[in-house]
């Protein structure tokens, strides 16, 4: 036999001014008194649940949610004359001095959202309720008062973005920033009391942006709750006391110090019914929006009043896109532009103050680097072996708790696909992402991968178009651009201008259209001092049939040399030439923007998403050695061009490509949903430009 339960319902502002009018709210509560509900207090609900006073009438509680002026001016009177109860919770930070205001006395009601903002960014707290009227209601009104933590603090629950700073951003992101600014960005809000959260520091201009730990946040919510309590037993001077969860978002941590700091119940958005047995750690609250009438009403009391309904009507909060460890994996040992990608990418997690765990192979070239960094390196022996390492990889996904794994390499996909598979049957759930930093044909099976998983990501606009050509639906590829962590260094120009090509020997990169343009431009001009390098050539007597003799003895090869190497030769030259017939986005690229190099470039790949002609380096057609020769002599002749590319080129990757901004941009997509437009946007060059 089901019994009765107890309808919580949870209301804001009463007011014209936030849209909930007092007709409304009056045609409510005569709803309430027809029905032959009785209104109790928060204690009674309390005594019910554990058991120590019974469910014997018709009752239904009424909260108020952060003590606008609205509820003293509008709601207590209407209470008032019903002979009715309410339970209201204060934002401690809230709560100014003064005297008990009439309506005469508040030339103007403000709407919650601009109060709150007010309050936050003036501290004007004049539509709130002052301590005097609440103390009022305590003990000339019979309501109760209690705690809604001491600001109502929210923070950037994840990386989904929001747009700018604007007048139509959430409000409490005049909490976060604390003061308004077009320029910065806006994500996702949450409660700060439930979220870790990324929080922004500001340096140099730029804004930063970290996660908290959990530590950080128990001591957050230990501190704020404490202080909060403090400040409402001097009102209510109650030795039971109650707090109210902003927004209804709570986890197990921010919970546990509740408890910790002496609440003996809190106030939940949860749905459910209120009874005994109910936890009153979590007890349950309809949410009242404005366009709700007396029908509504009249239908939930009706729903939550009886146990069974009320059970069967549940609704129960549950974090999401809490993203704290990301896992990142290849089966290839060698230190490739894909595999820079990958450290970079783990340093842009760390600096973000992310957990990482990298699984690679043995004796892999990428350990040393993660590990200064901070990573945690697990070694899988077997990458061949598919299933073997796909069961490996989900155990690990599960001891570690990983919520997003990001794959580098095909092998990496095809065993993270399994584990994804596996994770159907009782294994730990994560987001699965899929590096592609390629423009040639993919895999015949990338569609079934980007629907088995949650996407790809990509270095570059043009990438991302061969996967949609392919048939990966539009949803699964997202566009993150590659960074480079640079030394900070200014670069210390050689003497002689110095011209570089950074490749090697293959096809698609062009070494032979970059000396035949070389050739081209001797022909025409000795260039006396002008060095011309290729780093990554070794013997160009492959080259001797195409160009004359005399080209090939100006070209200095150094070979083979390490990376930190070629980017010191990048940092000692002028003029950097791109001769690629086929690129997606060559890290050598943004590494010469780094190193604040002109450049010169062939139209291939996603490079036109780098460079606009003739501002900031030189785009010629594919093959067209002639157009690339007449673009290394401006630069060579023209040194005030050469230096301002070269220093908008560096802003560039100082600004755009960094690893904060990658940071944010893969914190984007790994908090995104299927249902979000996917990151497409090329980057902002243009603004750049404009500064």
């Amino acid at each position: 036999m089901f019994g009765k339960s107890i309808p919580v319902f949870c209301y804001h502002a009463v007011c014209e001014e936030d849209g909930h009018s007092p007709e409304t709210f009056a045609a409510h509560l005569d709803t309430i008194v027809e029905m032959g509900f009785k209104t109790i207090s928060a204690s009674h609900l309390y005594d019910i649940c554990l058991g120590r006073r019974k469910l014997d009438k018709k009752y239904v509680v009424l909260t108020f949610d952060d003590c606008h002026i609205s509820n003293w001016l509008n709601v207590v009177p209407m209470l008032e004359e019903r002979g009715m109860t309410g339970v209201f919770f204060a934002v401690s930070d809230f709560i100014g001095e003064g005297k008990i205001r009439l309506k005469s006395d508040v030339p103007e009601i403000l709407p919650m959202r601009e109060a709150f903002i007010k309050a936050l960014s003036e501290k004007d707290t004049s539509q709130f309720m002052n301590e005097a009227e609440l103390k009022s209601l305590v003990h000339d009104k019979g309501m109760e008062v209690y705690a809604h933590t001491c600001n109502h603090q929210g923070c950037f629950k994840d990386f989904r973005s929001r747009g700018n700073f604007s007048a139509d951003s959430h409000w409490s992101t005049w909490g976060i920033y604390r003061r308004f600014n077009p320029k910065l960005s806006v994500f996702d809000n949450g409660s700060a009391f439930a979220y870790n959260g990324f929080w922004p520091i500001f340096r140099k201009g730029r804004v930063l942006f970290k996660k908290r730990t959990d530590e950080e946040r128990r001591q957050f919510c230990r501190e704020d709750f404490s202080r909060c309590m403090e400040k409402i037993k001097e009102i209510n001077g109650a030795k039971r006391q109650f707090f109210c969860w902003p927004w209804g978002h709570f986890d197990s941590l921010s919970m546990q110090e509740a408890s910790a700091c002496g609440f003996e119940g809190t106030f939940t958005l949860e749905r459910s019914a209120n009874m005994l047995g109910t936890d009153p750690m979590r007890i349950n609250r309809i949410g009242v929006g404005s366009s709700k009438d007396a029908a509504w009403i009249r239908k939930r009391l009706l729903m939550y009043s009886n146990e069974a309904v009320a059970v069967g009507c549940f609704k129960f909060f549950s974090k999401k896109n809490d993203i704290g460890r990301v896992l990142y994996i290849t089966d290839t040992g060698k230190l490739s532009g894909g595999s820079r990608q990958l450290i970079n990418s783990a340093k842009a997690m760390r600096s973000a103050g992310m957990e990482v765990v990298a699984v690679l192979p043995p004796e892999s070239a990428l350990i040393a680097e993660l590990e200064g960094i901070g990573a945690e390196v697990v070694v899988l022996d077997d990458f061949k072996n598919l299933f073997t390492a796909a069961n490996f990889l989900s155990d690990l996904i599960s001891e570690k708790n990983i919520d997003v794994v990001h794959t580098y390499h095909n092998r990496a996909v095809k065993i993270a696909c399994i584990a994804k598979g596996l994770s159907l049957f009782g294994r730990k759930k994560f987001k699965l992402f899929f590096n592609r930093g390629v423009i040639y044909k993919p895999n015949p099976l990338a569609p079934l991968f980007s629907m088995i998983g949650n996407g790809y990501i990509c270095n570059s606009v043009k990438c991302r178009d061969v996967l949609l050509k392919h048939g990966v639906p539009s949803k699964r590829a997202h566009v993150v651009y590659n960074s480079f962590a640079g030394g900070g260094r200014k670069p210390r120009r050689s003497v002689a201008t110095s011209v570089i090509y950074v490749g090697n020997s293959g096809y698609a990169k062009g070494p032979d259209v970059f000396i035949k343009a070389v050739d081209n431009l001797l022909s025409q001009d000795s260039c006396e001092g002008v060095r011309f390098i290729a780093v990554g050539l070794e013997d160009l007597s492959a080259y001797k049939d195409i160009v004359s003799p005399a080209t090939l003895e100006r070209i200095e090869c150094p070979g083979y040399v390490s990376h930190d190497d070629t980017v010191r030769l990048l940092a000692t030259s002028h003029i950097y030439v791109m001769s690629s017939r086929q690129e997606s986005m060559p890290n050598t690229l943004i590494e010469a923007f780094d190193a604040g190099l002109a450049t010169v470039c062939t139209d291939a790949g996603g490079t036109s998403e780098l460079i606009r002609d003739g501002v900031n380096g030189f785009m010629c057609p594919v093959e067209d050695v002639s157009a690339i020769s007449d673009a290394i002599k401006k630069l060579i002749d023209d040194g005030d061009l050469r230096k301002n590319m070269g220093r908008l080129n560096r802003k560039i990757v100082r600004i755009l490509m960094s690893n904060s901004a990658k940071s944010r941009a893969l914190l984007g997509v790994y908090s995104s949903y299927t249902k979000d437009d996917p990151k497409t946007e090329p980057l902002d060059i243009d603004a750049i430009m404009e500064e």
